[in-house]
């Protein structure tokens, strides 16, 4: 390695270690990584050399290992890393501690597919290590099963008019029955009970909580008969009063 190409490769690891936002591929980094590291023999030399700032000193051996692990790698986790699809050393340098290359190849492409993020890959060469005849696959599927899942809610309130309203109480009086049971049926002819998680009725407002797949749904049918939301429970209502007559 010349002089002029070592000042190179520091120059690249000085602009591009420690920083979120890269100029250059994670695999041509670990590359110059490398070239410093077999010409120091020592990562902990190299560390000491690459100054970044007055804040932070120096980068650490650790993080120059993690990078010069991409470089263990099969060649086709390689290529994924210089196209540009796994951009997270992170995620390179866990994918390096499996033993055996076809399963870093096949976690490779499942990171990819999936868009794991780097703390799915390291819970999933765990469970890996301590469950050797587990395949990665398998492995994969009981981490993510066990993640905490998300699930998001809406509570969304419509407005009845007064004139729909009077016509419920004739029509509720009529069955003998309270007037938000009938809103309730009348409602539930239209809307799926599986994400319609609950209802309630203040005076002529309507109140329930949906699902995320209820709430587009409620968007969508918003969108079709061309009123805003708020107004969506009085649409299906009267349309359902005028057909039972």
């Amino acid at each position: 390695m010349s002089e002029s190409d070592e000042v190179k490769s520091l120059a690249i690891l000085i602009v591009n270690l420690g920083k979120k936002k890269r100029n250059e591929n994670l695999f041509k980094i670990a590359e110059h990584c490398i070239k410093l590291k077999e010409r120091y023999n020592s990562w902990t030399k190299v560390a000491k050399m690459i100054k970044i700032s007055d804040k932070r000193s120096h980068i650490s051996a650790e993080m120059l290992r993690e990078f010069g692990a991409i470089y263990t790698l099969p060649d086709e986790v390689k290529q994924m890393i210089k196209d540009g699809l796994i951009t997270s050393v992170d995620i390179a340098y866990r994918l390096s501690l499996l033993k055996d290359k076809d399963a870093q190849i096949s976690l490779a492409k499942i990171a990819v597919d999936k868009k794991l993020s780097a703390s799915d890959i390291r819970a999933i060469i765990e469970y890996k290590l301590k469950n050797e005849d587990v395949t990665i696959e398998e492995a994969t599927q009981r981490v993510l099963e066990s993640k905490p899942k998300v699930v998001s809610r809406h509570i969304v309130i419509m407005e009845l008019s007064d004139e729909t309203v009077e016509n419920l109480k004739k029509r509720a009086e009529k069955l003998k029955q309270p007037i938000d049971k009938l809103v309730f049926d009348l409602i539930s002819r239209k809307w799926n009970k599986n994400w319609l998680l609950s209802f309630g009725m203040r005076d002529s407002d309507i109140i329930i909580k949906v699902s995320e797949e209820g709430f587009r749904v409620l968007q969508q049918e918003a969108k079709e008969l061309q009123v805003e939301m708020k107004d969506l429970a009085n649409t299906i209502i009267w349309k359902e009063l005028k057909e039972d007559g």
